[in-house]
């Protein structure tokens, strides 16, 4: 490979990381604000009841999709008080069930018509006067950008299995034993570190799986590692947060890390048992204009994902009050009574305005019930 041809791939395969994650932002925005009623009052609705809570998570990460954001949400209404921990509990177990929607909607065979459909949606947002129309156009931009960017980093990642020098790194670099599964975990986790959205990273590792650069075994263990890493977000949110909202943040954790370390005891009968279950070959590939793919290697990563994120939550469900128990113990309240930061609107919604609106009620409320005691201690 020449040196235009290297410079062509890395431009390529940056563009379309740059051009998917900005689809992601936008398809987030605006499906929130198409959605914007219907996110405040499942908000309103939450219970104790650790199903429902999990069952909005689930459904709130589907619209806004991003597990990240609705962790900061949670965190945020926490941190104000809003929300108790066995409730953030059930919905950060929904959020990392949502997330997985991600895979699958990059599993539908659309790749081909993301740039037609970017360019449609383009034109109704800047020229529609309806809002409502506007931001649903926005919402169709976003898809049609996370598919436009996943053609041109498949398209790069083709390129890349010509270069010798990445082949002798691949060699050392793949799930093959325990080690190798272990390295591929710490990979997948600091790219998504770096990149701060396991959407993004799992956007790469379908790119590299799905022209053949890497296989099955090295692409799940990836995607276990980019669960681990997703949770930073959630670090980084909690930092400066009342004792109850860095709990929330711990158990996102917690959660993860612990879901990964059993599925890592399993690793290689999972991987064998995935492909099984969605009844696909991992390893037919497919000549498509000269370039060799692997079509079935999306559903099963998307796959790898979703069944590793329900079954996590099944088997932590039953223990959600347990664990709220065991997070007070690991993180003790302070020595004086900690009030609720909610004197203004929390900076952590700001990615998320209709649930800052949601939010701001609930303290408007709040505050009357306090006039109201004032009012009676006055009398």
């Amino acid at each position: 490979m020449d040196t235009v041809t290297l410079w062509t791939t890395v431009f390529n395969l940056t563009g379309g990381l740059g051009i998917f994650l900005l689809g992601m932002k936008n398809m987030s925005e605006g499906m929130q604000a198409v959605a914007g009623n219907g996110l405040r009052q499942m908000i309103s609705i939450m219970t104790n009841n650790r199903l429902l809570a999990t069952f909005v998570g689930v459904i709130v990460t589907c619209v806004v999709q991003s597990s990240s954001i609705t962790t900061v949400m949670v965190i945020g209404f926490v941190n104000g008080g809003l929300m108790t921990l066995t409730q953030a509990v059930g919905v950060v177990m929904g959020a990392n069930i949502g997330t997985t929607i991600t895979g699958w909607l990059l599993v539908l065979k659309v790749g081909k018509f993301g740039l037609p459909v970017l360019g449609v949606a383009a034109f109704v947002y800047l020229f529609s006067k309806g809002d409502r129309l506007r931001y649903l156009a926005m919402a169709l931009m976003g898809v049609g950008m996370v598919f436009f960017g996943l053609e041109l980093m498949k398209n790069a990642c083709s390129h890349i299995k010509d270069l010798p020098e990445f082949e002798e790194w691949l060699s050392r670099f793949s799930a093959v034993d325990t080690i190798g599964m272990a390295q591929c975990m710490f990979m997948g986790c600091m790219l998504t570190m770096l990149v701060q959205s396991s959407s993004g990273t799992l956007g790469i590792t379908i790119a590299l799986a799905s022209t053949g650069v890497i296989n099955f075994e090295t692409a799940a263990a990836l995607v276990l590692g980019e669960n681990i890493g997703t949770t930073i977000t959630a670090i980084l949110a909690s930092i400066g947060a009342t004792a109850n909202a860095r709990r929330a943040a711990y158990f996102h954790i917690l959660f993860n890390l612990l879901g990964v370390l059993w599925v890592s005891a399993i690793f290689f009968w999972y991987v064998h048992f995935i492909p099984w279950l969605i009844g696909v070959d991992v390893n037919q590939m497919v000549l498509k204009e000269s370039v060799e793919t692997y079509p079935h290697m999306t559903s099963a990563i998307a796959a790898t994902h979703s069944v590793f994120n329900i079954v996590n939550t099944i088997l932590f469900l039953p223990f959600a009050h347990k664990l709220a128990r065991l997070l007070v113990r690991m993180v003790p309240d302070k020595t004086q009574k900690e009030k609720p930061h909610l004197t203004n609107l929390d900076v952590r919604m700001l990615e998320t305005p209709i649930i800052g609106i949601e939010q701001s009620r609930l303290e408007i409320l709040r505050m009357s019930s306090g006039c109201h005691k004032m009012m009676a201690w006055l009398r």
